[in-house]
């Protein structure tokens, strides 16, 4: 029997994953390595597993997946090197540029430096953590101020990490598209943006391939080095698609069947 070894957090093992577990249960040996164990000595492991599934991005996650990648010959997906790449918001954005993808203008400014452009949103430098995006959004002078209030506290508060923040410029989009990428296979849907309604899955519809979203899903996933992921697309005023979000790890239970969709595509890549 295929063994799967699934790197996960109590989060995600909680609220995320536990449909994916029931299946794959069924068809394979499921081995659980869970974040918050994971202050012991790591030289205790023999891995004996198939392929690992890797369901968080914190740092021991992050630890863990090195590890097998550097002690075994295991495949891991997502890498260790996707999953900082997508988490690291002015990493992913530089690459993707220049790997030719379109993405919002975007600066990485000391505190107190506004960007070169208008309208804005500031983000979280290092997409981690499993809370909401929480916006604080301000009109001055005619122009649009967006804060997330992760960011502002990584600067801000009590326990500042950072003395710098990350801005993108703001996409006025009707629509925010939304492509699950599993493996060679996509989804597409799209909502009203969440900053016009936050309950996102109200609007939300699948919607039919769009030839472009579909290219520069693939160029980014091959970038960023991702098998699985999820990408948020904006749509300008004159038509141009940008890429303004990439995600390691994807609530994949937005997409019908999708937790099948998911562990049928681990276990062929564990008999690959």
């Amino acid at each position: 029997m295929i063994k799967i070894g699934i790197i996960i957090d109590k989060y995600h093992l909680q609220k995320k994953a536990l449909k994916l577990i029931d299946y794959l249960s069924t068809v394979a040996k499921i081995s659980l390595y869970l974040e918050e164990d994971y202050l012991i000595d790591y030289s205790k492991f023999d891995f004996n597993e198939d392929i690992f599934f890797v369901k968080a991005k914190g740092d021991l996650i992050l630890n863990l997946i090195k590890l097998i990648e550097r002690e075994t010959d295991i495949p891991v997906i997502n890498s260790s090197r996707g999953i900082w790449l997508a988490i690291n918001r002015f990493l992913n954005s530089t690459l993707l540029r220049q790997s030719g993808i379109r993405v919002p203008n975007f600066t990485l400014n000391a505190k107190g430096l506004i960007p070169p452009f208008n309208d804005y949103i500031i983000k979280n430098i290092i997409d981690q953590k499993n809370y909401a995006f929480s916006p604080k959004i301000q009109r001055m002078n005619g122009y649009l101020t967006i804060s997330d209030q992760r960011a502002l506290d990584e600067v801000n508060g009590e326990k500042a990490k950072y003395t710098y923040l990350y801005y993108q410029e703001f996409i006025k989009s009707k629509w925010e598209y939304k492509v699950y990428c599993i493996g060679d296979d996509l989804f597409y849907y799209k909502q009203i943006p969440i900053l016009i309604d936050p309950d996102k899955m109200k609007s939300r519809r699948k919607i039919k391939e769009i030839p472009e979203l579909r290219e520069m899903a693939f160029k980014a996933i091959k970038a960023v080095g991702l098998k699985i992921a999820s990408m948020d697309f904006l749509q300008s005023e004159s038509g141009d698609f940008y890429l303004t979000d990439i995600n390691s790890s994807p609530n994949f239970n937005y997409i019908k069947n999708g937790p099948k969709i998911i562990g049928d595509y681990l276990i062929k890549q564990a008999k690959n």
